[in-house]
């Protein structure tokens, strides 16, 4: 009876082993939330599927409330970040047709033409940058959108003298920290100009 008690033994002792390496191996956990993955009916969105999904809620939202100027700003917004400038170009300008004259919305206007047209300031962006700062003489958009062009003409002067007036206006929408950098690093290209 004794031997045949062994077999059976080191038995019970490989399927304990295995069952322990399998579970401290976190193979139990990687198969338990795939096939929780598997059966959930909400799979995450690809970075291009969330994008769309944005669009479309944002589309939605216009349709319901077409004289709303914020939503069409952000539409162009949306389409400015996504490099379809035509779009953006026209949801400013129908944002800009519902509010009114409004200094961001002319920056955000002269920003879409500056990339349009190339990173180059064009009489169309120049006109609007000027409509922006006679409404708002400090508005951040539009001297970023100036200082950034001086400083990739290599203008350092004129891009340090752009930035500090932005941190001079106290405005909550300078990152501080960020221009502070980009005004040490203009003084030390102009030295070695």
């Amino acid at each position: 009876m004794k031997s045949r008690s062994y077999p059976l033994l080191f038995i019970v002792l490989v399927l304990g082993l295995s069952a322990g390496w399998y579970v401290a191996s976190g193979r139990p956990v990687t198969v338990l939330a795939e096939q929780h993955k598997r059966s959930s009916p909400v799979q995450p969105l690809t970075p291009h599927q969330q994008a769309e999904s944005e669009l479309q809620t944002l589309q939605q939202k216009i349709d319901q409330s077409p004289q709303d100027s914020v939503l069409w700003a952000q539409l162009g917004e949306y389409y400015l970040f996504n490099d379809n400038f035509a779009d953006a170009q026209a949801a400013y300008q129908r944002a800009l047709a519902l509010r009114g004259a409004n200094a961001e919305l002319y920056s955000a206007l002269a920003t879409v033409l500056y990339y349009q047209a190339g990173q180059r300031i064009t009489p169309q962006v120049e006109s609007n940058i000027a409509k922006a700062l006679a409404l708002d003489k400090d508005e951040v958009s539009a001297l970023m959108l100036l200082a950034a062009d001086a400083f990739m003409h290599t203008e350092y002067a004129k891009a340090i003298s752009l930035w500090q007036r932005l941190l001079d206006s106290q405005s909550p929408r300078v990152n501080r920290p960020q221009l502070i950098e980009a005004i040490n690093m203009a003084k030390l290209l102009l030295q070695n100009q």
